[in-house]
């Protein structure tokens, strides 16, 4: 009785084992690879990105970009007034597009950037000297997050833009979206 117990356990945890390593336990990850840090991942997410939104992919505002996330809204190019948001994740792809409600008296148009302004491919440098300058800082156990591509619209201006995190201390860092230089790095 104790064997035959102990071949049916064993013929379980087998099968078990089986459907857990062909994926059948969790969700089966689509991702772009770590977009903070490899250039080929950064532009194949933008690649994506303009697959989904259009072209020209006019983005509303900012554009939020991490290894396993990246959100964004564009202009619809059929309907110029009306604003759509994307959003991709490893466990469910793609999502969008979802109309937008925007709010406020300002122009839509002053508030839009074309993505093509953006050197995509110069992300993991940007977060490569955040990562440096804060190791410099000493801020312990110090990860980026996430960056986002900033659109500042009183000045018109675009910027990256990353938070780190830290085990004592956090930071904040800006940068060159063509160069993707660190412009500047504050310790919060």
């Amino acid at each position: 009785m104790f064997k035959r117990f102990a071949a049916l356990l064993i013929v379980g945890l087998l099968a078990a084992g089986l459907v857990a390593g062909c994926g059948g336990g969790s969700p089966l990850k689509k991702g772009f690879g770590d977009v903070l840090h490899d250039k080929a991942a950064a532009k194949k997410a933008y690649e994506e990105m303009k697959a989904k939104g259009g072209t020209p992919l006019m983005i509303f505002q900012n554009v939020n970009f991490s290894s396993d996330f990246i959100n964004f809204s564009r202009q619809d190019q059929k309907k110029k007034e009306n604003v759509d948001n994307f959003t991709w994740n490893e466990s469910q792809g793609w999502t969008g597009p979802t109309a937008a409600k925007l709010r406020g008296d300002g122009k839509l148009e002053d508030n839009l950037f074309n993505a093509d302004e953006v050197n995509w491919e110069a992300i993991p440098d940007f977060v490569a000297q955040v990562e440096k300058e804060a190791k410099t800082q000493g801020i312990e156990k110090a990860k980026v997050s996430g960056i986002m591509v900033m659109f500042n619209v009183r000045s018109q201006k675009l910027y990256f833009s990353a938070t780190v995190k830290g085990e004592r201390k956090d930071a904040s860092a800006d940068g060159d979206v063509k160069t993707g230089k660190m412009t500047s790095f504050k310790v919060r």
